[in-house]
């Protein structure tokens, strides 16, 4: 089977989610650290504009957003499901929940004791790039940037209903083993929890961090670095494709082979032009090629972005 690579880098809270997912499955991967800011002229390549973090590359399919990750993970190494089928529905809740987690972990952690201790951590400059990166974020997107006001309204009730859940004794949110409803869980507290300024936020709640520590403790399985350009052969050298996953079910108006563009709807709504390969339920992918990567397929989940035909001149 082809090496799992992970694009992220160390402060990204959705690359947290899949390093422990990773750990949860003791899987081996390899990883190549990418800027947390435009530019990423190594990442580009694999994902056409592409931008968030983190991204999956297995050989020359490149798995974009953790939603779509995850479920890849499932298929490829079924043998510690974090989706599984007793618990779907659940979890689908649970992952419906993860953005509203998400941002107001990002409002908390910007309050001025969480900019300050963050500032000491990254140095003036590049906090200020930081800034001004994640700013440009949400241009043109459906989402709002999160305001200190929606920190305070969800951070701590959403961490209070988690600790009053974990009192019935189980280990974890959905019982006694590791599912997606910690995994969406884990990655907000740990921002919080990881930001000097911010940490004691949490301090109250005794169950969470029981179970913060048990979730620590799966660790980000076997990961060996690499160089972005060795990723890079990785992807011209394969020659096979991952399966498409699911039965077509083709964008209204548009055919396969058609040239589509595909963005996020929320935020960071960078596009990416290529080939329609594939659409269902769970995945849209388009094949594109690039001089550096070679032919690639970008998989992206069918929810939360927009297919469209490409500009034709």
């Amino acid at each position: 089977m082809t090496d799992l690579i992970l694009h992220h880098y160390p402060m990204s809270p959705y690359a947290e989610k899949t390093r422990a997912v990773l750990g949860y499955k003791q899987l081996a991967w390899q990883s190549v650290l990418i800027p947390p800011v435009m530019p990423k002229p190594d990442l580009m390549p694999l994902t056409g504009g592409y931008r968030k973090t983190p991204v999956l590359q297995v050989g020359r399919d490149v798995i974009c957003d953790t939603a779509l990750i995850v479920r890849v993970l499932d298929r490829l190494h079924p043998e510690r499901l974090v989706i599984p089928p007793t618990h779907r529905a659940s979890c689908a809740a649970w992952a419906g929940l993860e953005q509203t987690l998400f941002f107001a972990a990002v409002a908390t952690n910007f309050a001025p004791a969480g900019i300050k201790a963050m500032a000491e951590r990254m140095g003036p400059e590049l906090m200020q790039v930081f800034g001004q990166d994640r700013k440009d974020f949400f241009v043109g997107g459906a989402t709002r940037r999160p305001n200190a006001e929606f920190g305070k309204l969800n951070f701590l009730p959403l961490m209070h209903a988690i600790d009053v859940q974990l009192t019935a004794g189980m280990p974890f949110l959905l019982g006694e083993v590791p599912t997606l409803a910690d995994f969406a869980a884990y990655h907000p507290a740990w921002f919080v929890r990881s930001n000097a300024g911010t940490s004691a936020t949490l301090d109250a709640f005794k169950n969470l961090l029981a179970w913060f520590e048990r979730m620590k403790t799966l660790g980000h399985g076997k990961p060996t670095e690499i160089t972005a350009e060795a990723a890079l052969g990785v992807a011209r050298d394969t020659a096979t494709w991952l399966d498409l996953d699911g039965p077509l079910i083709e964008p209204e108006g548009i055919q396969l082979g058609q040239r589509v563009v595909v963005r996020a709807t929320d935020y960071g709504v960078d596009p990416v032009e290529g080939a329609l390969i594939h659409a269902s339920v769970f995945e849209v992918v388009v094949q594109r090629s690039d001089p550096r990567a070679g032919d690639v397929r970008v998989h992206f989940p069918r929810s939360g972005f927009s297919v469209v035909p490409a500009q034709t001149h």
